[in-house]
């Protein structure tokens, strides 16, 4: 009988204070519980124009009607920073690549394109290793698992075909 009536202490307690004040902070809500508005987009670089060195944006957002929070300014919003919302630094395009590949693989350009300038210059002089280099080329850069030279990221477009690595 005394398991029971603790057991109904704690769930009266927690419909007690989940019915107070809010205490969690809106930062740390659940993605449920918030939607953030559209935010600007730079036309030239395709990047949130809020992107940061460390590839996080800051998004303005709402929480829902019955979630309470601290954090919201006057107007019922918060910021929130989203990490790995953009690509800061990305400066080769992802569809120039992609193309120069598939038209101008066998000479070497993309490579060359890309920052391998030895590598592009070996295609060039081989005829993209006889066409197969030319192939696996155009493989690797369409499921961008060969990027630029620099470590970068490629800039492109905002709702392109983004690969997500696992690892």
């Amino acid at each position: 009988m005394r398991p029971v009536t603790f057991q109904l202490l704690v769930s009266l307690s927690l419909i007690v204070l989940s019915a107070s004040d809010a205490t969690v902070y809106c930062i740390d809500l659940d993605s449920t519980q918030y939607l953030c508005k559209n935010y600007a987009v730079d036309p030239i670089t395709q990047q949130s124009v809020t992107c940061s060195a460390n590839n996080s944006i800051q998004v303005m957002c709402e929480s829902a009607d019955h979630v309470k929070c601290i954090g919201k300014d006057q107007f019922g919003v918060f910021n929130k920073t989203i990490p790995d919302a953009c690509h800061y630094g990305a400066h080769i395009n992802y569809t120039t690549a992609v193309l120069l590949s598939i038209f101008l693989g066998f000479f070497g350009i993309d490579r060359i394109y890309l920052g391998y300038y030895a590598l592009g210059l070996i295609k060039m002089f081989s005829l993209g290793g006889l066409f197969v280099f030319w192939l696996v080329d155009i493989i690797l850069i369409s499921l961008q698992l060969l990027g630029p030279a620099d470590g970068t990221d490629y800039a492109m477009a905002y709702y392109g075909p983004k690969v997500q690595r696992i690892r």
